[in-house]
């Protein structure tokens, strides 16, 4: 059994506890043979009980690791305090916000004050924190039937998020359902209503105490055009077939065809959309439509009992559109496109249909290269487009875009009201051409124009510690050691890609040309997946035999089983502590969860998202796919096949998902902005830029990031064994 480190906090209070000394014999090798062993075992205690006892010697890497252990106790000495006095705040601060009526501040504040508790049951149980709970639940019900669906949103959103680690995992599931339907809606203003749902934007920036968005741009009103452009019945009709056939829950045409009439009738009482078909305010046609879509809910199911589904589908969808043509008139795009959304909402979270105006996003995903300009783009609080960086050696970097920039438009095309998806779709073309973009940016009065040629961009998975420069080509070139006096590597993998595996492989050679490596960080947070195929070999690089993974069926029945190819284990003797947190999922779990089942490295960081699904794309028409969920997949068993391995999928009511670390520490909201933007701002060297980048090595030496201080912390004990070893065999040398 592991004992798993609760709470950084944790740490030092058990480094002063009085624990039986050491024996004075015990050699450097062995203890840090023992430190490693006791945190790969997750047992925290015993690591702090030998880190009060660390070797004698006046060796310089002796020296330099007590150093480091100073530094490490005085951090968490400080985190504790920090910890204790914000959870306070955010407490009188959500007293505040009750007492001025403004229950989004309030739970707001509460989220803070959870983030920062040691207990999360705890706080959820105080009297004053349920008060504004149900407070929220009430504002939420005079939101919605006040139409300001946006703050609504906000609310569920954090009501969701409290609830979900504490032993009330149902009220979670209540709540997320809720945000669910409310996101639907706010998808169905942003496309079909934008005006409208951009005054709602206004009235939460004012709830909220934040700027106002820009004024509406009127060209916004246009974007659903190119949602809808391409789509046609047949692709329907086919990605609904194989989604019968195909999904691993077996689900019925009854279920899939009444998501689809459910979504019709969604989108039919949202009335703001008559904001761009007008013909949904004329009463006489819209009780037509509404009469024909009810009529097909109530009935449907009883014709699959004597019809084949693909048929009943086909007749419900002609009997629809004729409807349409005679009443209301909706693009028939719109109608298909939301039918099928709203099907395969029956499925998973996972499942669905890359529509035309999704596919080319899709491809570059996957192969992590794409045409485009190479930006990284955020949507901010005010629903605006902002650019988070320009990639380096692109055209928007040399054109010069900056961080913080707006995307006002797109070719003169308004970015009002868009989602990230659709300034992807915008901004990307074919290689060679030209794309206009508008621009806002602070200091300067008006917007401007940038014109670039778009070009193959290269997204790269793989970044090292510190970005010394760019070369030739304004390709990144990095430092890969975090530690260079211990030669400890670090690589941070930010997706799974085509390219992943070989770009690994380079950055370790790069660190072989200066010294081997004496332990490696592997920093999979944030890191949402990828591709199967790239997991596999990555995770093959750490393990020698066994199984990787293996795949299932909804009732356990096995269909696929990677094995480690022990010619492929290039690293499996190079000590690795691979970070994770909860946005680690999918090919991320498979490496982290393989490591730590066989027991080839060390997890540090706090327990993975849960995304242990695995899904396959089928083509239905020339530019559309249907993405399903096939199989469940399962980590290797931790005990040689006596157990078996862990299914680390989030499913509905489970309180048992996703990897959980052997070495668990959290990082505080603050520790979590700040670590991230000196990481951004480090990362970024921008041209004409004469601003200096912060140092990197801040988030060790000021305690930014205890995960990785943590993980550095155990290599660093680790490699004392390797590097008093050569102090000692050069001192004999002499």
């Amino acid at each position: 059994m592991k004992f798993k480190q609760a709470n950084p906090l944790l740490l030092t209070a058990i480094l002063f506890v009085s624990t039986p000394l050491l024996s004075q014999t015990v050699s450097t090798s062995q203890w840090s043979t023992r430190v490693w062993s006791a945190a790969s075992n997750g047992n925290w205690d015993a690591v702090n009980s030998l880190l009060k006892e660390v070797p004698k010697g006046e060796e310089d890497t002796l020296v330099a690791f007590r150093e480091h252990l100073s530094d490490f106790i005085s951090h968490r000495d400080e985190q504790i305090e920090d910890t204790i006095a914000s959870r306070e705040e955010a407490l009188q601060e959500m007293s505040t916000h009750v007492a001025e009526g403004n229950i989004v501040k309030a739970m707001q504040s509460v989220v803070k004050a959870q983030t920062l508790s040691d207990n999360y049951d705890d706080i959820m149980l105080q009297e004053d924190v349920q008060k504004v709970l149900l407070r929220a639940q009430e504002e939420i019900e005079i939101q919605l039937e006040e139409g300001n669906i946006l703050t609504a949103q906000t609310m569920l959103f954090y009501l969701r998020t409290f609830y979900e680690d504490t032993s009330r995992r149902d009220l979670h599931d209540v709540w997320s359902d809720k945000l669910e339907q409310v996101n639907l809606q706010v998808s169905l203003l942003r496309q079909y209503a934008p005006k409208h749902l951009h005054s709602l934007f206004v009235e939460r920036a004012i709830v909220l105490g934040d700027d106002e968005p820009e004024e509406f741009n009127p060209q916004a009103s246009d974007n659903w055009i190119e949602r809808v452009d391409g789509i046609d019945k047949n692709m329907l009709v086919r990605a609904i077939d194989l989604a019968t056939g195909e999904h691993m829950n077996d689900v019925s045409w009854t279920e899939l065809i009444s998501g689809g009439l459910e979504a019709l009738r969604t989108l039919q009482a949202v009335p703001a959309i008559s904001e761009t078909f007008t013909n949904i305010t004329n009463e006489e046609a819209n009780a037509v439509w509404h009469a024909a879509v009810i009529e097909e809910i109530s009935s449907s199911s009883e014709y699959v009992k004597h019809i084949p589904g693909k048929r009943v589908l086909i007749q419900i969808l002609n009997r629809l559109l004729d409807v349409n043509q005679a009443s209301v008139k909706l693009p028939e795009g719109v109608i298909l496109r939301e039918f099928g959304d709203g099907a395969m909402s029956k499925l998973d979270r996972y499942s669905g249909i890359i529509w035309p105006d999704e596919y080319r996003r899709f491809e570059q995903q996957t192969k992590g290269r794409f045409v485009g300009v190479g930006i990284v783009i955020k949507e901010n609080n005010k629903g605006e487009i902002t650019i988070s960086n320009p990639i380096e050696g692109a055209p928007a970097y040399y054109g010069g875009v900056q961080p913080e920039d707006v995307l006002v438009s797109v070719n003169g095309k308004s970015a009002n009201g868009w989602t990230l998806n659709d300034a992807v779709d915008r901004i990307t073309g074919p290689k060679g051409t030209a794309v206009t973009l508008t621009l806002r940016r602070e200091g300067i009065d008006k917007p401007f124009d940038l014109t670039l040629t778009r070009d193959t961009i290269r997204l790269h998975s793989v970044q090292g510690w510190w970005k010394e420069g760019l070369d030739e080509d304004g390709q990144p070139e990095w430092d890969w050691f975090v530690d260079g006096d211990n030669k400890i590597g670090y690589i941070k993998l930010t997706s799974f890609s085509e390219e992943s595996y070989t770009d690994i492989l380079a950055a370790i050679n790069e660190m072989q040309k200066i010294a081997p490596p004496n332990g490696l960080i592997l920093d999979l947070r944030y890191n949402p997946g990828g591709l199967l195929p790239s997991a596999r070999k990555i995770a093959n690089l750490f393990v020698s035999s066994g199984t990787i993974v293996s795949g299932e069926t909804a009732t356990g029945e096995e269909l696929f089983r990677m094995r480690a190819l022990p010619n492929r284990a290039y690293l499996s003797e190079l000590p690795v502590v691979i970070l994770i947190n909860q946005g680690s999922a999918s090919a991320s779990e498979i490496v982290s969860g393989c490591v730590q089942a066989h027991d080839a490295g060390i997890i540090v960081g706090q327990r993975s998202w849960g995304k242990g699904s695995v899904q396959t794309v089928h083509q239905v028409s020339r530019e559309a796919n249907v993405k399903l969920t096939t199989q469940y997949y399962r980590l290797p068993s931790p005990d040689g096949g006596k157990t078996p391995g862990r299914l680390v999928h989030k499913r509905r009511g489970s309180t048992d998902w996703g990897v959980v670390p052997d070495v668990e520490v959290r990082m505080s909201p603050d520790q979590i902005t700040k670590s991230t933007e000196l990481r951004q701002k480090a990362d970024m060297i921008l041209i004409g830029s004469d601003e200096e980048r912060p140092d990197i090595n801040q988030l060790i030496t000021e305690g930014l990031d205890p995960q990785l201080e943590t993980a550095l912390l155990i290599l660093r004990a680790n490699a004392l064994s390797r590097m008093t070893a050569d102090y000692r065999q050069a001192l004999l040398n002499e």
